[in-house]
């Protein structure tokens, strides 16, 4: 497995330019039942500034019920908002709008008067029609241009600078919180040009990239009442402490490091890996998904030595002391099982929103011919898309539930050389995967034949005569001087299924070519010795097993003759 290193920011945005520039001045706070509705141009149209602010207080909030919609619009204005606000946003009933114009309202040219007249007259317009719908307003300030990419030497972010202080002088005085979002994201764009003079977060000057609207999104959530850590664990010998929304508990001496259970109040915000080089942009980890993992150094200690960490029996990463002394981000391990459940949540986040602008916009308001807007199941189909897409948004909190995990971390030992195997006669493939055969039952019964294991695989096929529609089995025996648990780094051509000691521990059904390091399982040893199984189907062409074992703990773990 991959060294996995914690991720050191360079930060270009200072947190007093940030206090200073991107928070509203009372954090919006967030309801307990809240239906949250996007609101703005081809920016917010791009789902990914809204998605991060969505999935961020979907992780943050498990217990409130949220529901979000984006309604941004391509080449829109607030004028156009105004206009459009009862036809596309008040049929969801919002609680709370985020406003986001101003981009295409300066005109792209310089600043005038009139112009700038016209844009607070239509955010005027457009809060009186929100107040209306009896929902909360909060008012964004528009991302700035590239001035390099627009080649207008600042020309244009001169005119989204004014009309940003109309934009905070009328919530001011209308008592609407506004984020800004302008400032500190043209400070971030300045500073990081100055390190790289083709720094660009903005590739097309006006539509911010995945790391661009990252930056948003930290400037926006600086300014929403929401919890800002995690928490801390802090591994000291046999000691471990947590802190803020991680709880830690039955904590053990094991394998030569330690086990607890974490146990979390709320999950890590899941940053999307196109997203990630934000991160030596602001302070984002540090700020607002602080989760690290601290391990003390003990006096006399081999510091030369790399350690792993698994969650829930998976190997979520492997450290050197140094990368646990200054701390590992766990919100960034990809393999841990809060990741996972934020990934999904991304993702399903995503796809709801194909599916609700698909049915809003693409049925409803700009059906073309190949959808066949004339056939009779037209407006039934959008009517069901619509409402699975709502349901959808409704059921995402399920995805997200927190919950306790068994970590363990440990000193990475040494690799357990396997020689050979033992190999059973070929048995009937019917297509059962679970179908039981002698060498699960009693390895004695079995006639086994040695076979050499060269460079951690065989080639079964080979030594089958190439078989088809046939099961095996591999058997190996080993010998620990101590507890530890052990990775297994699996490879099959087809299924695959593990046995410890005639227990099942892992098994993948599935029809597929060799590659090794494709499934992986840790099972854990006590002293003594301890028969591994393999099993492995073949429905046809390849035929063949991958295995490479490694130690987790201080434990000397090495093959031995099995017992006849």
């Amino acid at each position: 497995m991959g060294r996995v290193l914690c991720v050191v920011a360079v930060v270009v945005l200072s947190r007093a330019a940030a206090v200073e520039a991107g928070e509203a001045t009372a954090p919006v706070s967030i309801g307990d039942e809240e239906t949250i509705v996007f609101y703005g141009d081809s920016i917010t149209e791009q789902n990914l500034y809204s998605a991060y602010l969505e999935t961020f207080l979907l992780s943050r909030f498990p217990n409130k019920h949220l529901a979000t919609f984006n309604f941004g619009w391509g080449g829109d204005t607030a004028s156009g908002g105004t206009r459009r606000l009862h036809r596309d946003v008040a049929p969801v009933e919002p609680s709370l709008i985020f406003v986001n114009f101003g981009m295409n309202d300066g005109g792209y040219k310089a600043f005038d008067q009139a112009t700038f007249d016209w844009y607070l007259k239509s955010q005027a317009e457009l809060a009186d029609a929100i107040a209306k719908l009896g929902a909360k307003e909060v008012l964004f300030t528009t991302s700035p241009v590239d001035a390099d990419v627009r080649a207008d030497g600042g020309v244009y972010n001169q005119t989204l600078s004014r009309l940003g202080e109309g934009l905070r002088a009328f919530g001011q005085e209308r008592d609407v919180p506004v984020i800004d979002l302008f400032r500190p994201m043209l400070e971030v764009q300045q500073r990081a040009k100055k390190q790289r003079s083709d720094f660009t977060m903005i590739p097309d000057a006006v539509h911010p990239d995945p790391v661009g609207h990252l930056v948003m999104a930290y400037i926006g959530l600086r300014g929403i009442d929401a919890p800002r850590r995690v928490g801390e664990i802090v591994v000291d010998a046999a000691e471990v402490r947590g802190s803020d929304a991680a709880r830690v508990s039955d904590v053990k001496a094991l394998y030569g490091g330690a086990g607890f259970n974490l146990t979390l109040d709320f999950l890590p915000f899941y940053v999307p890996p196109e997203a990630r080089p934000a991160l030596a942009l602001v302070p984002f980890q540090e700020e607002l998904n602080h989760f690290v993992l601290r391990r003390k150094v003990a006096v006399g200690e081999d510091t030369s030595r790399s350690w792993v960490l698994s969650v829930d029996g998976t190997t979520a990463g492997i450290f050197s002391a140094d990368d646990l002394t200054n701390g590992i981000d766990l919100a960034l391990l990809d393999r841990a099982p809060w990741s996972v459940a934020g990934r999904r949540l991304w993702e399903a986040a995503q796809y709801r929103w194909e599916k609700h602008q698909e049915s809003w916009r693409g049925m409803g308001l700009e059906p073309t011919p190949t959808m066949l807007p004339e056939l009779a199941s037209f407006a039934a189909f959008r009517t069901a898309q619509r409402a699975h897409s709502d349901a959808m948004g409704h059921a995402f909190q399920s995805l997200v539930r927190p919950g306790t995990h068994r970590i363990r971390l440990a000193p990475l030992g040494e690799t357990v050389p396997i020689d050979s195997v033992a190999l059973s006669p070929t048995y009937r493939f019917d297509q059962d995967f679970d179908s039981v055969h002698p060498p699960e039952q009693d390895p004695s019964t079995v006639e086994w034949t040695s076979a050499a294991f060269e460079n951690d695989q065989i080639d079964l096929g080979a030594h089958y005569a190439s078989a088809s529609d046939v099961v095996a089995y591999a058997r190996i025996v080993v010998e620990a001087d101590e507890a530890c648990a052990m990775h297994l780094s699996l490879g099959s051509d087809d299924g695959l299924a593990v046995f410890l000691d005639g227990k099942r521990v892992f098994a993948h059904d599935v029809m597929r070519g060799m590659r090794p390091g494709e499934d992986e399982v840790e099972v854990i040893l006590s002293a003594g010795r301890h028969a591994l199984l393999f099993k492995v189907t073949q429905g046809g062409g390849g035929f063949g097993l991958a295995v490479q074992a490694r130690v987790y703990g201080t434990a000397t773990v090495r093959q031995v003759a099995p017992t006849p």
